[in-house]
């Protein structure tokens, strides 16, 4: 009888310990995401081949609402990783520009948001910056204007519109590799 006793006890610590493995790695599956950068047009932040953590929560929907929970809701400036729109098999980085509501127009490489010159510290270098017109666009509801901080080479909301909230993974938390 003892011997019973010892191996259902065995046999329900192993159960728990695999029931909090499996539910371990559900919850990290649910809200980190590894990340490859791909093409140069985040440089000088992110260059190609960086490999990064990303938070998928980071833009949670509020299904009572139809909105996003605060303070997770997309902010000016913040990088991003995506669903390309016109491809949802890849995967983009880039940054924001607009808002639902804004008004972008960029003359000669400079963003005017609603009629105001942006400062982008972001952009040490004026190496990165293009001298290309756009706009006016205004933005929708639930969704955003992304611009990649190398604008030479980005292929951004300037090529394909604005990007839609759904769209959004989440955001990097950390660069893990190089290790630099």
């Amino acid at each position: 009888m003892k011997y019973f006793h010892k191996m259902w006890k065995g046999i329900n610590e192993l159960s728990e310990s695999l029931l909090i493995g499996i539910l371990f790695f559900f919850i990290l599956n649910m809200s980190l995401q590894n990340y490859e950068v791909v093409g140069d047009s985040m440089v000088p932040k992110y260059q190609q081949g960086d490999r990064l953590l990303l938070m998928k929560f980071s833009y949670m929907k509020n299904f009572i609402n139809d909105d996003y929970f605060k303070p997770f809701n997309p902010k000016r400036g913040d990088v991003i990783v995506f669903n390309y729109p016109l491809n949802q098999d890849r995967k983009f980085i880039k940054r924001i520009i607009g808002l639902p509501g804004d008004t972008i127009t960029i003359n000669q490489g400079k963003i005017y948001l609603n009629g105001i010159r942006i400062i982008e510290p972001y952009l040490d270098n004026d190496k990165y910056k293009d001298l290309s017109d756009f706009g006016p666009v205004t933005i929708d509801n639930r969704h955003v204007f992304v611009l990649g901080d190398n604008r030479w080479v980005s292929n951004d909301s300037r090529n394909w519109g604005v990007l839609s909230y759904d769209l959004i993974i989440g955001e990097p938390m950390i660069k893990y590799w190089p290790l630099n």
